[in-house]
Parts: structure tokens; sequence; C-alpha cells
């Protein structure tokens, strides 16, 4: 492939939804475009990048790791063209949106798919960007972040808080019938400690080899291409615990942290501020039950 030429947007948008949804069927259904159109814009942009996305097998699809590296690079790119969109059909006819900054692994696995029922039950225009880590407001030019609280409280910012998070192992429904123990422990690095934690307080013990990726995103694709069992959040996989596509075989535990939104301090009040926050309290509590 050209380097200097970009593939078509639509193939690359057909394969960032087929990765995200794990699913030709409930791609398509999402796109509005057959079946087969969508399975031929995906080959077609294997064979114009000249690399597999999809491992084809067992009558399912699995990313291969430059397809999920891809997919995660994708994933905020296509939202964040969706909202711009939202944002230019709705110019002048009131508030600018919000600007949210997301961590991204929530952003992709979780936020990301609820935007259009956050919309229409809300009639909230959000921008999300997907960013984790510590914000300033000023500079990087949001409204809000929403975070996993396992830092201080930076001065100036006020946390408003949503859920506890819950951690537990899972698996591809194909590894059901082996033992945990045995299997590979996917790890990432922006979690290091994630199972050693679970680890200690389950007192369970693992002989089978540690496989080490680089972000939470890729630990989680590889888990439901089964190659091994990943530490989750229950947040992060609700969906697809939903859809089948992975199993929790002990549930999910408390890990003595929670999400929160961050905002600044002393601002004015803003009223859609408060209805995002108790929207997204009310779906994310709704996680704690799986």
């Amino acid at each position: 492939m050209d380097r200097a030429r970009l593939p078509a947007l639509g193939s690359l948008r057909a394969f960032e939804a087929v990765a995200r949804q794990g699913s030709l069927v409930a791609a398509a259904s999402e796109l509005n475009v057959t079946h087969g159109a969508l399975s031929k814009q995906v080959r077609g942009l294997e064979d114009e990048l000249g690399e597999p996305l999809f491992e084809r097998r067992n009558r399912g699809l699995h990313l291969t790791p430059k397809g999920a590296w891809l997919a995660e690079k994708l994933g905020p790119l296509f939202g964040g063209l969706a909202q711009t969109m939202s944002e230019f059909h709705a110019l002048d006819a009131g508030p600018q949106p919000l600007i949210l900054s997301c961590e991204p692994t929530l952003c992709l696995r979780f936020l990301i798919p609820a935007m259009v029922d956050l919309e229409q039950e809300t009639g909230i225009a959000v921008r999300v960007l997907a960013a984790g880590g510590p914000v300033d407001f000023v500079a990087q030019g949001f409204d809000l972040a929403l975070r996993r609280q396992d830092f201080p409280l930076p001065a100036g910012v006020e946390a408003l808080p949503l859920v506890e998070e819950r951690m537990g192992p899972v698996i591809a429904p194909s590894l059901a019938d082996a033992a945990l123990s045995d299997l590979p422990r996917l790890h990432s690095r922006t979690r290091p400690d994630a199972w050693k934690a679970w680890t200690r307080g389950h007192k369970a013990r693992f002989s089978g080899t540690d496989i080490q990726y680089q972000h939470f995103y890729l630990t989680l694709q590889a888990a439901l291409a089964g190659q091994g069992v990943a530490m989750a959040s229950v947040h992060m996989v609700a969906t697809a615990l939903e859809q089948g596509r992975l199993i929790a075989p002990h549930g999910f535990s408390p890990d003595g942290t929670q999400y929160v939104m961050l905002r600044p301090a002393g601002r004015a009040s803003d009223g859609r501020v408060e209805a995002l926050v108790e929207w997204l309290r009310d779906r994310m509590a709704r996680h704690l039950s799986l």
C-alpha cells in the first residue's frame, strides 16, 4: 500500500464497527448494510493494508494484535467524528456540547457505545475525548473528566462520585471447561497490580504463563480471542458479558477505588453536568449486578 494514500473511510468505519461489536451481524445492523457488503469492505481493507486484521476461526472473528491496535486508534476517531457531525447539525440550536475526557478503555468499551442512549435519554450533547492521567481543564480544553480515582485529588478540582470499581477474571466461553489456575494470565502494563491485588484477596494460585500487553484494551481483546484469562473491570466488559462473548467465573469484587467525574471547583452550576452524572451513575450501577 502507498503509505501516502489513506484507505477509504467507509472500509475503516466498517472495520471499526466489526471490531467493536465483535460480530459482522451486529456491525451490519448498526451501519444498516448487508452482512455480505460489510464482509467485503473488511476484506478489501485487509487486502489494501496487506495485513490480516482478523483471525477467522471457530466460526468467529478474532482481532490480530495489529488489528486490535488499529481498532483502539480508530474507536475514538469515529466517536469524535460522529460527535462533530452531531454538533454541526446543532449549531445555533443551543449551548455548546460538554467536552468529556474519559480513560481510553472505558471510553471504547462503555462510553462510546452508550452515546446514542445518552443523547436520546437526556438530550445532552457530549463530545468524548479518549484520554487518561492528570487533568488540566484549561490546557487540555475539556469540561469534565471521567476517571478511576486512584490518585490524590488535584487542587482546584472537584470529584463527583459515580460507582465503585469492581474487578474479576474473565475468559472466552471456549475456555469455560479449563482450570482457571492453568490458563495464561493476561496482564496490562497500565494496571500492573490488578492481578496481584485480586489474587491476594481471593487467596488464589496460578501456575499458567504470564503474557504482558501494553494497554488494558489489548488485554481484553486477547481474552475475547481465547488467549487466556484477563483481569477486567466489570464496567469495561459488561456488554461482552451480556452478549455471552466473555464469562466471569468468579464474578467481580471491589478493588477499593471508584469512578468519579472531575470538574473545576467553583465553576457556575450547569444542570447538564448534574444530569450527565446521574445518567452515568445509574448506567454504571447496572453493571454491578453482573
